[in-house]
């Protein structure tokens, strides 16, 4: 299976792109193709909501969304990685995910997880990013494999620590 990361924290080295390390681990030793595309370092413009791609299936506005696109068209799996801030997704992933409204026929079928972590530890700092997945999955016409909302773990030392590296590790190397 090809299957698209899409890496959005701020941070290079961060806690959520520690978890997707381990989700790719998996995922590799089980043979699947990764293709990851750390959004936060690329050059994503506000979307115009102008729909002029709308016809096309590609945003017309010229930066570095073609990238993604092309990777999306060829994947079978799209993995959203996100730390949690304000209790949504990062502002970089949102960026890409309002741009690719152009690009989301192509994306109906295709599987989809969320790979999410927060400091906070209480259940509701989650449950808005959840029901935003949901919807996006739905909108998008995804196949939902799962999340893994890791939660107390902002810091690469607390992934490694926890249950949550092992889960996505897991998870990785248990798809099908």
């Amino acid at each position: 299976m090809k299957i698209v990361i899409l890496k959005s924290s701020p941070h290079k080295d961060g806690a959520s792109n520690t978890l997707a390390g381990f989700f790719t681990k998996g995922a590799e030793e089980a043979g699947h193709s990764i293709c990851q595309l750390d959004v936060a370092r690329m050059n994503i413009a506000p979307c115009l909501g102008c729909d002029r791609g709308k016809n096309s299936g590609h945003c017309i506005v010229p930066d570095d969304i073609g990238k993604i696109e092309e990777a999306l068209a060829d994947a079978d799996m799209v993995v959203y990685v996100t730390p949690v801030y304000f209790y949504e997704m990062s502002a970089q992933l949102k960026l890409v995910i309002d741009r690719l409204h152009c690009f989301y026929k192509k994306l109906s079928g295709k599987k989809s997880l969320l790979l999410a972590t927060a400091w906070r530890t209480d259940d509701e700092v989650m449950s808005y990013l959840q029901a935003l997945y949901a919807g996006l999955a739905k909108y998008f016409g995804l196949q939902d494999v799962g999340t893994i909302m890791a939660k107390g773990c902002g810091t690469p030392a607390l992934i490694q620590e926890s249950p949550y590296a092992h889960e996505a590790y897991m998870l990785g190397h248990s798809l099908a």
